[in-house]
């Protein structure tokens, strides 16, 4: 009624229910009309309608109800935390990794690193480009690794499904790209708008063929943040593609942290050499055999040196070859770089541990499901229930050694996921053989919430 007095459209509904809110919680109306203000400026007749709209529900509530209502929303002292999405997060990291090309083309929940990017363009001097298709992203990223320039794309399983060919491509050539995978319900289109973590085994195996590639799933903003620019580092150093893999309930939630420590991960470009000339005596070989795997990276228009890219099996010097000699050395030499790689990645805490060092129960996940098993993990202590929460954050190379330790020791273990077939469950149990007796699955779209998993401790317990 108030909508239809005043001659706005239906959707001001939500706007008189904010002007209802605020008088319930005794918060000033004048600060919500200034945010909307600042949401439409120049459009005059919009913002004095829902200026109108916020005060004739303000009033109503106060008229009707008074001030009954025993909660109160109140100014804070001032805080220096920041508040932001996943897909921010990601996008930060993103550009104080060094990234310089982006290309995606837009998929829930993944379009929100491509609307931030674009809006910093000019000021972090990135190339950004909105492609034609995912496979025209990935295979634009590939190629601008190529040159020399950091580069990334994001999207969803549907998307990630076009890539996996461009993704071959870069583990054939040994291009090091990073591709955010924002998970959502699947198979096919799914439920666009929901969350889900089925596509782990799909990012750990994808891609025809075998070569080594890094996989890391952050549980929060922070780790967004910070994972992100280890991913930069860890595909450009080995020279491998690497995959961000999120899912929707962490990369379009709102968080609040603390500012991010853009020095505590410090830029590592590994073997690429920049310089004007090649004046070695030895003909430059892009894919060099080297104890280490990892060949002399040098940019393309280099003087003197030749800098070939290939799909196909290769020799040292990037020319196709069938040559049972070559193509083992090569496959060999891919496969080199997974031991130091594996070594950097127990270096940069890839299972994170939180709670009681001697649990009753300890809960297993990985990703989003960090936020609702910390605060379960608060109700548990409530309750007077020791609890410890693993989260795995690299999934690929595995942390086995790291997760033995864990996986020990007296108490239940119960491991939490939401798909329908414990996927980190048959990582753990193909790395390090340890069998869940207990698992929560969910696989309804929806997040965990701290009170599902307080039940399902209660029930083991």
């Amino acid at each position: 009624e108030i909508v239809k007095e005043i001659g706005g459209a239906q959707i001001m509904r939500n706007t008189v229910a904010l002007g209802a809110a605020a008088a319930l919680l005794c918060f000033d109306p004048e600060i919500i009309k200034e945010v909307i203000a600042d949401a439409f400026p120049g459009r005059d007749k919009i913002i004095e309608q829902n200026a109108q709209a916020i005060d004739m529900g303000f009033d109503y509530v106060k008229e009707n109800y008074g001030d009954g209502f025993p909660c109160r929303l109140e100014f804070s002292e001032a805080t220096s935390k920041i508040m932001l999405t996943g897909n921010e997060a990601v996008a930060l990291g993103a550009i104080r990794a060094g990234c310089r090309f982006y290309s995606a083309y837009p998929m829930t929940p993944a379009s929100g690193v491509l609307h931030y990017l674009a809006g910093k363009d000019i000021e972090t001097e990135m190339v950004v480009v909105q492609a034609e298709s995912e496979i025209a992203a990935l295979t634009m990223v590939v190629g601008a690794s190529y040159a020399g320039v950091r580069s990334m794309t994001a999207t969803s399983g549907g998307g990630f499904c076009l890539m996996t060919e461009a993704f071959g491509l870069a583990g054939a050539t040994e291009t090091p790209v990073v591709v955010m995978l924002g998970q959502r319900p699947g198979p096919s289109t799914g439920m666009a708008t929901y969350t889900a973590q089925a596509d782990l085994l799909f990012a750990v195996h994808t891609s025809q063929g075998e070569f080594p590639r890094v996989v890391v799933a952050p549980g929060d903003v922070e780790g967004c943040f910070y994972r992100t620019m280890e991913a930069f580092n860890l595909a450009e150093k080995y020279q491998v593609p690497a995959i961000i893999l999120t899912d929707k309930f962490i990369v379009e939630s709102h968080k609040s942290a603390e500012p991010f420590d853009s020095e505590r991960v410090p830029i590592e470009r590994g073997s690429l050499l920049v310089t004007d000339e090649w004046t070695s005596e030895e003909r430059y070989m892009r894919y060099k055999i080297t104890e280490s795997g990892v060949s002399p990276r040098i940019l393309i228009g280099t003087k003197g040196a030749t800098v070939l890219a290939n799909g196909n099996e290769h020799d040292e010097y990037g020319y196709t070859t069938t040559d049972p000699g070559k193509v083992v050395a090569m496959a060999e030499k891919r496969f080199r770089k997974r031991e130091p790689l594996a070594e950097e990645v127990s270096d940069l805490e890839p299972v994170e541990v939180f709670g009681d060092p001697n649990p009753a129960v300890t809960l297993v996940g990985w990703g989003s499901t960090k936020g609702p098993a910390l605060e379960a993990m608060r109700m548990l202590r409530g309750r007077g229930v020791k609890s410890r929460f693993v989260q795995v954050v690299y999934m690929e190379p595995f942390p086995a050694e790291e997760l033995r330790g864990l996986l020990k020791g007296g108490g239940e273990f119960i491991l939490f996921e939401t798909n329908m077939t414990a996927q980190l469950g048959k990582l753990i149990k193909l790395n390090t053989g340890f069998v869940f007796e207990h698992v929560a699955l969910k696989y309804d779209g929806r997040p965990f919430n701290p009170g599902e998993i307080c039940a399902r401790v209660e029930e083991v317990l």
